[in-house]
C-alpha cells in the first residue's frame, strides 16, 4: 500500500474535528515557515484592539511599524574593522549575495548624555 492511498489532503476539515473549535482561522497570505512574519503578526495582533479604538488607549504608545529596525535581517557584530573583509568572504564562501547595510557608527561613540568626565580624580603620586 502507498502513503498516497491512506494519507488525504483536505481543503477543509471534516465536522468532528472543526466542531469543536471556535474561532479558528487561516491566512492564506502568511506563510508559517517564516517565523519573523508569524512573529510581526503576533505583536500586531497584540495591539490592534488598542489602535482599532476597542479598548482603552494606552498613554505614550509609540508609532507602529510593519517591520523592525533589523527585520528579517541577520546581524553581525564586530569589534572593530576587520570583521567587515571577512563577512564578505564569509558571504562569498556560502555563495550568498555580498550586500551588508552598516546600521551603526564606525566607531562606538558615547551618546551626548553620557558623562564621559570621571567624578574619581587621577592618582598623581606620592
Amino acid at each position: 500500500m502507498r502513503a498516497r492511498e491512506f494519507i488525504r489532503e483536505q481543503r477543509e476539515l471534516p465536522p468532528e474535528q472543526a466542531d469543536p473549535m471556535n474561532h479558528v482561522f487561516t491566512l492564506p497570505g502568511v506563510k508559517s515557515s517564516d517565523p519573523y512574519q508569524i512573529y510581526r503578526l503576533g505583536v500586531a495582533i497584540a495591539r490592534a484592539r488598542s489602535d482599532a479604538g476597542t479598548n482603552d488607549p494606552i498613554p505614550n504608545m509609540p508609532e507602529w511599524s510593519a517591520q523592525a529596525a533589523f527585520g528579517e535581517d541577520a546581524v553581525i557584530a564586530g569589534f572593530n574593522a576587520n570583521v567587515e573583509p571577512a563577512i564578505d568572504y564569509a558571504l562569498k564562501m556560502a555563495g550568498l549575495p555580498v550586500k551588508k547595510v552598516q546600521i551603526s557608527t564606525p566607531n562606538s561613540l558615547e551618546p551626548s548624555l553620557v558623562n564621559s568626565q570621571s567624578p574619581v580624580k587621577p592618582f598623581k603620586g606620592y
